[in-house]
């Protein structure tokens, strides 16, 4: 793969998570230059986001990925079992938690991961109203605690709603992403089934995520 393009061609958005969610804005913005804007509520779960769509190196024009800044949401209650999804509450910063993908033919992918003994947990339906009222609608794999320590990808499928990369958003430009992990064959044998066999997987000590994030006002890297 070329150094320059490690973006996965199959990447749907990545996945910040916060404490606070307009510290959180305000702090990417700090670093990048650039400001979020709000994308919706996730009703019952407690959370809210904000979206950045992002301009991944090497991609054509019109490629569809972004950044959703995801923390809790101050006009909803804590689920009943006080957790939010990808414990948003406890994170101490921005951090970037998991990433998600799109593979063309969604439930043929699922089918192939459960062949392969892949654990992406189990396939939900979602729905939240945009800022602008608009509803979408998607179902994506789901998995507590996250598989691989948010390495591995989770799936989404945006059925008849339109991508939220679709609308008018500030955009920051992805140079890099890649994965960390001590298991690398492992990891890339699973990410060929799911779809994203073109990401850039490295050795480490243990497994983490790798994004850099340009904007006119700076680089953010996790």
């Amino acid at each position: 793969m070329d150094a320059l393009n490690t973006v996965p061609a199959a990447l749907d958005h990545l996945v910040i998570t916060v404490p606070d969610l307009d510290a959180g804005v305000a702090a990417v913005e700090e670093a990048t230059g650039v400001r979020a804007v709000p994308g919706g509520a996730h009703p019952g779960r407690g959370t809210a986001n904000c979206l950045l769509g992002l301009v991944p190196t090497g991609w054509a024009d019109g490629a569809r990925t972004y950044l959703e800044i995801l923390g809790p949401d101050p006009q909803q209650d804590p689920p009943a079992d006080g957790r939010l999804p990808l414990d948003a509450h406890l994170a101490a910063g921005p951090t970037l938690q998991t990433w998600a993908i799109h593979p063309p033919a969604f439930l043929a992918k699922i089918a192939a991961a459960n062949t392969a003994g892949i654990d992406f947990g189990e396939v939900a339906e979602m729905a939240r109203d945009t800022a602008d009222g608009e509803r979408l609608e998607w179902r994506l794999t789901m998995r507590s605690p996250l598989p691989q320590q948010g390495v591995q990808p989770f799936l989404i499928d945006w059925g008849e709603s339109a991508h939220p990369a679709e609308a008018a958003l500030p955009a920051l430009e992805l140079t890099e992403f890649s994965i960390e992990t001590p298991e690398a064959e492992a990891t890339r044998q699973v990410l060929e089934v799911l779809g994203a066999g073109d990401t850039r997987v490295v050795e480490g000590p243990e497994p983490r995520l790798h994004a850099r994030l340009h904007g006119p006002g700076g680089v953010l890297e996790f």
